[in-house]
């Protein structure tokens, strides 16, 4: 019923899934042949080892060797098999003799090298009139002529002894018992592909780089608690000799009448200085540091695992997206494949005012959320502080800053769904040719409104929240008429800050292990 434009017949398969309109589900497996393989081997210019690499001296390698026995972070079963340094060149069928392995069409190819060549093979096979832009699996896929098509996995069993590459990955890497261990970046990149190793190379480098900084973060952390007993400003807060030395205004405007400082603001005053102190700068500092540092040693990293995975000359032309219009494609006179057509100025311009307008709108939707959170605050704060106490307004407003910073956490999760719909929304309207292109707009629109979602509340209590926006007794701002803004507390609106920051940075994280858990 459904013809393949290509024919198949090797080790490596892919399965096609099919649905025809009696509902019945059907697998139509492929299979690539090892003349196909070779052909577009060489076009593709895949690189495959021809000769070992020698240069390492014995010695350098014993020595080598022992360290890394040494290394507690290293995997030291031998489940992986040591792959010996190659080196590597463009293949070509005429030279096929001089590459590794060229005798044995089984292992000519890593499982990759074929995924890779096969899909190159599915999204540019022309399965109708070219002119029309009727090219590729995906765009046959768009069309409802299939359902979905995909590489098929390794089997998967129980078994203590791995037969596969992912039985192997899923002892020594997928689990919970190797979370201290490095990650096997080259089985990685053998079995799931060099874009996914990167992806996990990134995340272990972005950890690995982390420890240090966390490392200096407690340490100044507990800094902090040491130092808070002799420094001064907390000294005269607490000391008992200086109960009665100092009144503050009054809290609220009608029942409350001046209170004493030195006598309800002790605990506040040690709790603000074990994270604001003399070494909050110094780490300050060191963070700027260290957030250069890590572009700059990625980028190196980076580069290094390109040149190990020889995908630093890899270039590929980029097919269409199969949801650009067939109206909008032109065939090239010089390579003769379909290319789309130069928007013009007016349309173009039209959809990026048109994003524009909506991109604002969603924002200033954001700054509402937060003076929504502001007037909450507010209201809270009134409420719990209509005491003459200190320390009962100490506590006022450590609750209302520990409840505004969870309704900001909900706001902000319900807020995220509804913008990652409109960012997809908006990125299907301007509908880029090709996917990166794609990528790149829809990644932009979810920083933007991901950074106002997240940040808006942090900068209102770190740049806004202050005399000019609070006021002055006397001359108190308020909301409505009616409530009064809160403002710092004595010691500043570090606290508040940290306890913002804390609330939405491991919210935000539970709330992402608990979503990667409970779905697939």
């Amino acid at each position: 019923m459904f013809n393949i434009a290509f024919h198949i017949t090797c080790s490596f398969q892919f399965s096609f899934q099919v649905t025809p309109p009696n509902i019945t589900r059907h697998f139509v497996l492929i299979r690539a042949s090892f003349k196909a393989l070779k052909k577009y081997a060489e076009e593709m210019r895949i690189k495959l080892p021809f000769k070992k690499n020698e240069n390492t001296s014995g010695c350098e390698s014993r020595v080598m060797s022992f360290l890394k026995k040494l290394n507690p972070l290293r995997v030291h079963d031998p489940i992986f098999e040591e792959r010996e340094d190659y080196f590597f060149a463009n293949f070509r069928q005429d030279y096929c003799y001089k590459f590794i392995n060229y005798q044995d069409e089984e292992r000519f190819f890593d499982k990759v090298d074929r995924i890779y060549i096969v899909q190159h093979i599915c999204s540019n096979t022309p399965f109708g009139e070219k002119k029309d832009g009727e090219v590729g699996l995906k765009k046959l896929i768009y069309n409802g002529a299939y359902k979905a098509g995909y590489p098929l996995h390794d089997d998967s069993d129980d078994s203590t002894q791995p037969k596969n590459n992912r039985q192997r990955l899923k002892l020594n890497w997928a689990r919970s018992g190797r979370i201290f261990k490095l990650q096997q970046y080259a089985a990685i990149k053998n079995y799931f592909g060099s874009e996914i190793a990167f992806y996990f190379a990134w995340v272990g480098f972005y950890t690995g780089m982390l420890a240090p900084l966390a490392i200096l973060g407690v340490l100044v952390f507990l800094y902090g608690i040491l130092s808070a007993g002799s420094h001064i400003p907390v000294k005269d807060v607490c000391d008992p000799r200086n109960k009665g030395l100092w009144y503050m205004c009054p809290l609220c405007d009608k029942k409350c009448s001046y209170w004493d400082l030195a006598s309800s603001t002790c605990r506040y005053a040690y709790a603000t200085h074990f994270f604001d102190n003399s070494g909050t700068v110094f780490l300050a500092v060191i963070a700027s540091i260290w957030a250069t540092l890590f572009l700059k040693f990625w980028k190196r990293r980076q580069r290094a695992l390109s040149q190990t995975w020889h995908t630093n000359a890899l270039k590929e032309e980029e097919p269409l997206r199969p949801e650009f219009p067939n109206e909008n494609l032109k065939e090239n006179r010089v390579t003769g494949r379909m290319e789309p057509t130069v928007q013009s100025k007016i349309r173009k311009c039209g959809c990026l005012a048109g994003v524009l307008i909506i991109v604002i709108f969603m924002v200033s939707l954001v700054i509402a959320a937060v003076v929504g959170v502001v007037v909450y605050r507010a209201a809270v704060f009134a409420s719990l502080s209509g005491s003459s106490d200190g320390t009962a307004h100490a506590q006022a407003r450590i609750i209302t800053s520990f409840t505004a910073a969870l309704l900001n956490l909900l706001a902000i999760n319900v807020m995220k769904l509804f913008y990652k719909k409109l960012a997809v929304w908006l990125t299907d309207w301007e509908n880029p040719p090709t996917r990166s292109k794609y990528k790149d707009s829809f990644t932009w629109k979810m920083f933007l409104f991901q950074f106002v979602n997240t940040y808006s509340s942090v900068f209102y209590i770190a740049f806004f929240k202050s005399g000019h926006m609070i006021g002055t007794p006397s001359r108190y701002k308020r909301i409505g008429g009616s409530y009064r803004l809160d403002g710092c507390s004595e010691q500043g609106c570090f606290l508040e800050l940290c306890i913002q920051l804390f609330i939405l940075m491991v919210g935000q994280q539970a709330i992402g292990i608990i979503m990667e858990v409970a779905i697939p």
